[in-house]
């Protein structure tokens, strides 16, 4: 017998958080977030927009898209149909590199498939969290090993489609860009509007349509992605929040809590 095949680098999902399939009407929007956990989102019928950081995609029936942990995402319906999504999060080890970009969907019953599972498997709240395995046995992981098998199949399916780059999609991306760059100071509006050669009033109004936040709160959201790996080579709670423009330590662990949900002390402790 031989020595077979070491396999490396194989997908493994190791807790989810939810899955749905949700209709959404034709004004439908839904405000950026940040997690951490990945997401997959699958468009089964109608034609969404989708920021990813300082990318917008747009995304017709039949094609996905998946954010990567605390990748700042939102949805916004297109034209003046309905469209129908499916959502499905989870954490992971060894997830293929699938961000930013669109995939194409070879059979839309899989997405069907997958949010059928997760809810029979599954105990479900508020219609899309998953809290607990139902009964005991192996039965769940069918649900597990399909969304893997799902993943590997997008990986393979790379669609043509390519990020919208209309001038205010542009726009948005030196927004973000200029945030990314200037992450370690205290930008106002007004400041930031100049760094982009942009009027305060078509900043905000840009940064508004493809963001669906408030630009300072999306600053506030990158900063403390930044301080959370601040906090884990080892800065003090206090050296992060001094570095990220922060002059009030009990004002940046709030913000940090809020935004994370977990206290700055908690990250340096793992």
């Amino acid at each position: 017998m031989g020595k077979g095949v070491k396999i490396s680098k194989n997908p493994k999902i190791t807790r989810v958080t939810s899955a749905f399939i949700r209709v959404c009407e034709p004004d439908f929007r839904f405000r950026g977030e940040t997690h951490e956990a990945w997401e997959l989102v699958c468009v089964t019928d109608g034609h969404i927009s989708v920021a990813a950081d300082n990318k917008i995609f747009e995304l017709k029936k039949g094609q996905a898209i998946l954010h990567s942990p605390m990748q700042f995402h939102n949805i916004t319906v297109m034209g003046n149909e309905t469209a129908v999504i499916g959502v499905f999060a989870f954490y992971g080890e060894n997830i293929p590199p699938l961000q930013n970009q669109v995939f194409e969907i070879t059979d839309l019953s899989k997405v069907k498939t997958l949010k059928e599972l997760a809810h029979k498997y599954y105990d479900v709240y508020k219609g899309f969290g998953l809290s607990a395995i139902k009964k005991e046995g192996t039965d769940h992981l069918l649900y597990i090993k399909n969304l893997e098998l799902f993943l590997l199949e997008l990986a393979g399916n790379v669609s043509k489609s390519r990020q919208v780059v209309t001038e205010g999609a542009k726009n948005y991306s030196r927004i973000i860009n200029t945030l990314n760059e200037n992450i370690y100071e205290r930008l106002s509006v007004c400041e930031l509007a100049a760094l982009c050669n942009m009027s305060e009033i078509n900043l905000q109004k840009t940064f508004s349509r493809y963001a669906g936040v408030g630009i300072m709160e999306y600053f506030n959201r990158i900063k403390m992605r930044k301080a959370t790996e601040l906090l884990v080579e080892g800065l003090s709670v206090k050296e992060t929040a001094l570095k990220l423009g922060f002059h009030d330590q009990n004002y940046f662990s709030t913000m940090f809590k809020r935004i994370t949900g977990h206290t700055p002390s908690k990250i340096k402790q793992a």
